[in-house]
């Protein structure tokens, strides 16, 4: 018996991916819209490179297309409120499969417009998908600063500095 292929493995993901997607989505705001990454969502965090608030001008388009190609287990959202990207994220399952790390998360920087608050959402969809991968643990990897710590220790998440993470217990 031969391993499945790095196509049939995305497909398979694309399609927990897609279904952690819509039952988030029918927990959330009707405005508010999740979907995967797509054209789209990657053009519009151009824009964002314009912001004096964004601390690190990561660039999605490549990072995006480099992380896509390695990891199919990956879990990425977009959201949106009506039309405008508030939110983007990536993540994907840690080495031992035990838990979903959520790499990246960034939100449209205040400066470039008024947004509601976003990472309940992502983090809603983060879970559900975890869930279906039977991962026991959601980590959030190296948080950019206290400010950003704090708020994720808010949500339940417990620092590890030996690991620069956070974690929590997915119920």
């Amino acid at each position: 018996m031969s391993l499945p292929s790095r196509i049939d493995a995305e497909r398979r993901y694309g399609k927990i991916r897609a279904v952690a997607l819509e039952i988030a989505q029918a927990s959330i705001d009707d405005q508010l819209k999740l979907t995967k990454i797509t054209k789209e969502a990657l053009d519009a965090t151009r824009l964002w490179s314009e912001s004096t608030f964004r601390k690190y001008d990561w660039d999605w388009r490549k990072n995006y297309s480099y992380y896509r190609m390695r990891y199919p287990k990956r879990f990425e959202v977009a959201l949106w409120d009506r039309n405008t990207l508030v939110a983007i994220s990536l993540g994907r399952p840690t080495y031992n499969a035990a838990g979903l790390r959520l790499d990246i998360v960034e939100a449209m920087p205040r400066d470039i417009g008024a947004r509601p608050s976003v990472f309940d959402k992502i983090i809603l969809a983060y879970e559900i998908y975890a869930r279906m991968l039977n991962a026991n643990h959601i980590r959030i990897m190296n948080p950019v600063n206290d400010k950003v710590k704090t708020l994720y220790e808010n949500y339940g998440y417990t620092y590890v500095a030996k690991g620069d993470y956070l974690s929590k217990d997915v119920l």
